[in-house]
């Protein structure tokens, strides 16, 4: 079991980041300790690794909530979420080009005011 601290440790997160999930309830398996301290599994922390990346990939946090709280509805739960997983990938795909055109347009405008005034 391991604490909010060793968890943001371990996934290289903000310990504030976390608390603030888990606030809103992205991580509805957490259970809590005899001292009403929430307490990670390795399977929590790998939750808390995808809520991360699916926060920093720009997935609204209600829908993220609703994908975690669909880990408890069995198979019907998981396909949904399958679902879910597949738009948010090919939406981050589809980012994930835009900011690399963006970045060449930058690394081009930044030669050029660097061959302006270096």
């Amino acid at each position: 079991m391991y604490t909010i601290k060793e968890v943001a440790e371990i996934v290289e997160e903000n310990e504030h980041t976390i608390r603030y999930y888990a606030k809103l309830n992205l991580f509805p398996n957490i259970r809590r300790d005899k001292y009403n301290s929430r307490v990670f599994t390795d399977e929590d922390i790998d939750d808390v690794r995808l809520v991360i990346c699916l926060a920093d990939t720009g997935m609204p946090l209600d829908k993220i909530r609703e994908f975690m709280r669909l880990s408890k509805e069995g198979y019907q739960g998981n396909r949904k979420r399958y679902r879910i997983l597949r738009e948010h990938e090919t939406t981050a795909r589809n980012n994930l080009i835009k900011f690399q055109k963006a970045v060449q347009l930058l690394e081009w405008r930044t030669y050029q005011f660097g061959q302006k005034y270096k």
